[in-house]
């Protein structure tokens, strides 16, 4: 029997137990989750008994010291990725960090830096192309259906959904909103699709009209993006809201493309992300709620609607594509999907984004 490579988790809220946990135990034929870490010992403690995992601590050093994991999913709030990736590559550990990768650029090239200087891989884990409809819509595009692209609308849109169970609300943890937990999805996705075209120029405006009051409004988990993984939530409050709960910005790329990005928390319009398309000289593409190819056909406009098979209905499923993509880039057998470069082009993006709407100028990318 082969030998089993050992997997660590750090951090241990929702996205580690709805996601990470059951995408490396679907695997459990070839990886073996050995330990998980969380700086709140209980939550540690109960997600090891959860998922009957053998050891839990509250500093990750010492379980990166005794265990001596093979893998690390890295799960912790935005502004820690970048320490808990640095320590775990330095500790000889191939890494999986939950995205964004880090809060800046500049922290994602000390990252990768970490990771060429230990030999070691990191993933930055964009799971969102891993989607059926997103993969599809790739398909389709490189076989030409769109022709040149030229303008492309992004949007992850929720009407009312703060997560409330953690700390995606405060900027000292999480350094921004829905730009860094939703937005960053849908643009990594869309760029990848058109080839990760580098980016020339942002201007952007971050909004925070909703998140810092009491609505008074019955909400759902799921609304906020935790359909299951919520076991021992934080108490919220909105008067520790400091972060945006609207981001939109637009982008000039190279080639004469222009991205329009919309993030949302809350906003008093129509949500989920039916405004998400690719427009081409040949045709265009409709990513929801259907993959849709639009185009002129036999002197006709024409929609076509492609039928995708769904190849595994669970929530978070994308996961389940990154732990298996992770290992299959480790043995050499597949080319890592999340590359570098793209990486570090998205980051710029949000950075200058959120940059524009502090300064209320256009920011041009000087490289």
């Amino acid at each position: 029997m082969a030998k089993k490579y050992k997997v660590a988790v750090i951090g241990n809220g929702m996205i580690a137990n709805a996601a990470h946990i059951p995408a490396w135990l679907d695997i459990a034929d070839t990886v073996e989750i050995v330990a998980v870490a969380d700086d709140r010992d209980n939550i540690a403690q109960e997600t090891a008994q959860r998922y009957g995992i053998p050891k839990f601590y509250k500093d990750y050093q010492d379980l990166l010291a005794k265990e001596k994991p093979d893998i690390v999913s890295v799960c912790t709030p935005n502004v820690y990725h970048k320490a808990a990736t640095i320590a775990s590559l330095e500790a000889g550990a191939h890494v999986l960090c939950e995205k964004p990768l880090s809060v800046s650029e500049a922290d994602a090239v000390e990252m990768y830096a970490a990771a060429e200087k230990a030999g070691k891989l990191l993933y930055a884990n964009q799971t969102m192309r891993f989607g059926d409809s997103i993969i599809a819509a790739k398909a389709f595009y490189d076989a030409g259906y769109v022709g040149t692209p030229y303008y492309i609308e992004a949007s992850a849109v929720r009407r009312r959904g703060i997560p409330k169970w953690g700390f995606f609300h405060m900027k000292e943890h999480n350094a921004w909103g829905p730009g860094f937990d939703i937005g960053v999805h849908v643009l990594d996705a869309m760029l990848w699709i058109v080839g990760a075209p580098k980016v020339q120029s942002v201007s952007g405006k971050a909004y925070t009209e909703f998140g810092n009051k009491d609505e008074g409004l019955k909400e759902s988990l799921a609304e906020s993006g935790a359909p299951i993984g919520v076991f021992t939530p934080r108490t919220y409050s909105y008067k520790e809201f400091s972060v945006e709960d609207f981001m939109t910005g637009f982008v000039r790329l190279e080639g004469g493309l222009t991205l329009v990005l919309k993030a949302s928390w809350a906003i008093n319009a129509p949500e989920g992300a039916s405004s998400t398309f690719i427009s081409g000289t040949k045709g265009g593409l409709n990513l929801f709620p259907e993959l849709e190819l639009i185009s002129n056909m036999a002197g006709y406009q024409t929609n076509a609607k492609a039928k995708v098979p769904v190849t595994k209905n669970v929530p978070f499923s994308g996961h389940f594509g990154s732990t298996k993509q992770l290992i299959a880039t480790i043995e050499g057998r597949e080319e890592m999907l999340v590359k570098k470069d793209e990486v570090l082009n998205v980051l710029r993006i949000l950075d200058a984004l959120y940059a524009s709407s502090e300064t209320e100028r256009e920011v041009v990318i000087k490289k």
